[in-house]
């Protein structure tokens, strides 16, 4: 999420270009013609740093500044070869690698690893939180390489490290397209002018009871009611600003728990985080809740979640049907890796945080919580040992394991996970070859189907954001955001001309793939096919660079009858919407229908799209048109209440505290002390 700004690395300029000492490239790499590997290795050592006193302000000396050379960082030039004349259906991937040994906990020894490319411009970063960093290269962009590594902490005689460099040429795969089954069709709500702006990875959730849909925007929460067409009311129900860490936040978290009609807001306070609850979608006062475990947490990218309690656990008495879990990554603290902890009183107290894995098996950060049928936890990573992977607990909590997807590489953004009605699970994930890919588990994670690529249908060569739920056993949706344009998504340059005044591609839609048969066969649809979700780069390594205006990840819900739900923050709204964005010469928004870079406002303004036909992921409601609509009343309750048209075209007061996290004053303190911006993290 979009807490905390904990690496030097997050101090770079946008566009900053390499001036090192070393000019001849040391080690060679060829990409293979046909589908193979070949792999170079070389040793480096990281110069002395602390950079932790650091974090609260800008370091001139940021050792991560590729103009400070070796004195600060170690740089590695790597040349690569590209055969003339390859063919071009076969996948590329040359992955950039640094591995080092430590001893106690990880945040001792914190490296972060930047790549610059043949132009001296900076390709990509990785910045995690274990004792490896990696950044894929996906296009075919031969010439000489900067591999700058430079550390975020260290002991006092620096940190040594092995580099890798595996260059892959990969056969295409294949997609087992669904017969017989109708695409399902979904319409585009946009939040109104003014409201829900500043929805960089957003919440959403459904209400079974009420039927009410919730947003969650930052620190706003608002209740959405869908009209015919585009029209859709949003009704801030959280303005209650008496207590002001209604308003403060290091990460926001929202969760619904759809059987029981609690909703749960989160925002993070540093170690713990304000949070309260709602049966009533906030119409009344809500509940504070301790907001976090007891003992020690983790201080980012904190998720709520909940489910049935797993057979053997329940609680000899409890007021509250489900178990409620927080999760938050945890380097820094006492404890390396991540914790979770398990509510037995419906999320108003925790139990203690428990490690659910430590930095030798997956990066800190993680993706949302889920629990299945049986009471089994899935806490999803990006990042484990090579692959992708998950922790996952069968005894509400108390002892881990952790699994690898074994067909998959590590990505840079949050996998997500879901089981259906019967413990089938789903994983999708934005592969390391930048592929949209799914896999199912039949043994609560422990072993995987070979991944399927849902995104062939469309070309897609880039994916960022995945979102996946499940009904029955057999059904399955996976949302994610997909472009068919190759290279380095965090680029400045990814998608413009050569003078950088035009989009010439990296143009981002929303894309949906189903399956009705337990992943046999799935159908993918462009659910945004008219209005580009975002143009240009996507930036996934913290901080405040421009093309970081999504953040870290969407989300996805079904309602009552089984149809999608999918919450996503917009980056490409018409000026109807937002008049001016963010982006440095913006003067004016109209993303969607201009080209230009220049109109391009780099925006995150709250969306919805909605499954409005096709079958949606409960059998049993087949015969239920989908989501049937009203129209919204003229007036949502609460204040304010707006309505309007969104920019999508069809496509086929309660009271937050912060009690158990830091005082509102404190915690605004704190903010002010570590220059903490609201939209700033560290990522894996």
């Amino acid at each position: 999420m979009a807490g905390l700004a904990l690496a030097a690395s997050s101090q770079l300029p946008a566009g900053a270009t390499v001036t090192g000492s070393k000019t001849a490239p040391e080690k060679t790499v060829t990409l293979p013609a046909t589908p193979g590997k070949s792999v170079v290795t070389y040793k480096g050592h990281a110069p002395f740093n602390n950079d932790s006193a650091g974090i609260a302000a800008d370091n001139p000396l940021s050792p991560c500044d590729p103009t400070k050379g070796d004195t600060f960082n170690d740089q590695h030039f790597i040349k690569i070869n590209v055969p003339a004349g390859m063919d071009d259906r076969y996948d590329t991937l040359i992955r950039f690698q640094i591995d080092w040994t430590f001893t106690g906990n990880e945040a001792a020894a914190d490296m972060a690893l930047h790549l610059y490319g043949p132009d001296g411009k900076q390709v990509a970063e990785s910045d995690g939180s274990q004792a490896s960093e990696g950044i894929n290269l996906t296009d075919k962009a031969p010439g000489v390489y900067d591999v700058l590594v430079c550390a975020f902490q260290t002991g006092p005689t620096g940190q040594d490290y092995t580099g890798t460099v595996t260059a892959q040429t990969l056969a295409p795969g294949t997609f087992p397209a669904a017969k017989g089954v109708t695409p399902p069709k979904f319409q585009q709500y946009e939040a109104p002018k003014g409201l829900a702006t500043g929805a960089g990875e957003p919440s959403i959730g459904n209400n079974w009871k009420s039927g009410n849909t919730l947003f969650t925007a930052y620190t706003d929460e608002y209740v959405v009611k869908f009209g015919a067409g585009t029209s859709s009311t949003w009704t801030l129900v959280n303005d209650d600003v008496v207590d002001a860490s209604n308003k403060i936040s290091l990460d926001p978290i929202g969760y619904t728990d759809s059987e029981t009609g609690r909703t749960f807001v989160s925002q993070l306070l540093f170690a713990c985080s304000g949070s309260a609850y709602s049966d009533d979608d906030f119409s009344t006062q809500a509940v504070p809740s301790q907001g976090c475990g007891s003992v020690v947490n983790g201080f980012d990218h904190q998720t709520f979640g909940g489910g049935p309690f797993p057979e053997g656990a329940i609680p000899g008495a409890t007021v509250y049907p489900h178990a409620v879990y927080y999760c938050s990554q945890a380097p820094g603290l006492v404890t390396p890796g991540a914790t979770c902890s398990r509510s037995d009183d419906g999320g108003l107290t925790f139990g203690p945080s428990i490690i659910i894995y430590d930095g030798t098996q997956c990066s800190g950060i993680h993706g949302h919580v889920r629990v299945g049928p049986k009471g089994t936890v899935y806490v999803p990573n990006v990042k484990c040992g090579g692959n992708q992977g998950l922790a996952v607990s069968k005894d509400g909590g108390l002892t881990w394991n952790v699994y690898h997807v074994p067909d998959s590489i590590e990505g840079t953004s949050d996998p997500s996970v879901s089981a259906g009605k019967d413990g089938t699970v789903y994983f999708g994930y934005g592969d390391g070859t930048g592929k949209p890919r799914i896999a199912m588990s039949t043994d609560e994670g422990k072993t995987w189907t070979k991944s399927v690529d849902v995104g062939i249908p469309f070309g897609i060569k880039n994916t960022e954001f995945s979102e996946v739920i499940a009904g029955d056993g057999n059904r399955a949706a996976f949302a994610f955001l997909g472009t068919p344009t190759r290279g380095s998504t965090q680029a400045a340059s990814f998608g413009k001309s050569a003078d950088g005044k035009t989009f010439t591609g990296a143009e981002w839609h929303m894309y949906v793939a189903t399956t009705y048969d337990r992943g046999k066969t799935w159908t993918t649809v462009d659910a945004t096919p008219k209005d580009p979700v975002q143009r240009g780069c996507i930036w996934n390594s913290g901080g405040s660079n421009p093309c970081r205006n999504l953040l870290d990840f969407n989300d996805i819900t079904l309602d009552k009858t089984g149809h999608l739900l999918i919450g996503f923050a917009d980056g490409c709204v018409p000026a109807s919407v937002e008049p001016k964005g963010d982006a440095p010469g913006a003067a004016a928004n109209d993303c969607v229908a201009s080209k230009a870079v220049s109109s391009n406002g780099l925006v995150q303004h709250g969306a919805i799209l909605r499954q409005i036909s096709g079958k949606g992921l409960f059998a049993a409601y087949d015969s239920t048109a989908a989501v049937p609509v009203a129209a919204p009343p003229a007036s949502g309750g609460g204040t304010p209440s707006s309505s309007g048209s969104g920019s999508g075209a069809p496509s086929s007061g309660g009271n937050l505290a912060a009690t158990g996290g830091l005082p509102a004053a404190g915690a605004g303190l704190l903010l002010l002390l570590l220059g903490l911006a609201a939209h700033r993290r560290r990522t894996a």
